[in-house]
């Protein structure tokens, strides 16, 4: 997916209406799969999480991160943490998110803490504060 689609179904997911159904996780790209250039790699998908976070951030301010481990932490604590930041959490090291006026959070990261998995840039989308 090239970074205006990406950036189309970001803005989509971020205007959708709170509680519409819908996913709210989209595989933005996926190593190993075929392009308009042959076949992704993980180096592609890495540059792509870049691209669209510099056209994020250049649009919506700065991004909040996450490292992982420590929603890893809270639900080792016993702390009930929502989807999709719980799955998030277990897939990859690090996340961005942008909130809205609303309180939508739209969360971008490479899932790639699976050595056995193709790496995969994931958008999600939760009304949900990770906090």
């Amino acid at each position: 997916m090239d970074i205006a689609k990406c950036l189309a179904l970001v803005d989509e997911l971020w205007d959708r209406d709170v509680g519409e159904p819908g996913p709210d996780t989209v595989e933005l790209a996926v190593s190993g799969r075929e392009c308009a250039d042959g076949r992704l790699t993980a180096e592609d998908v890495y540059a792509l999480e870049e691209a669209l976070t510099e056209q994020l951030t250049s649009r919506r301010g700065a991004a909040a991160r996450w490292g992982t481990g420590t929603l890893q932490e809270r639900v080792s604590r016993g702390e009930e943490i929502p989807d999709p930041w719980a799955r998030l959490a277990h897939e990859a090291v690090e996340l961005r998110g942008w909130e809205n006026a609303r309180g939508r959070w739209i969360i971008i990261t490479v899932a790639d803490t699976d050595p056995e998995a193709e790496v995969r840039l994931l958008v999600a989308v939760s009304d949900v504060d990770p906090h």
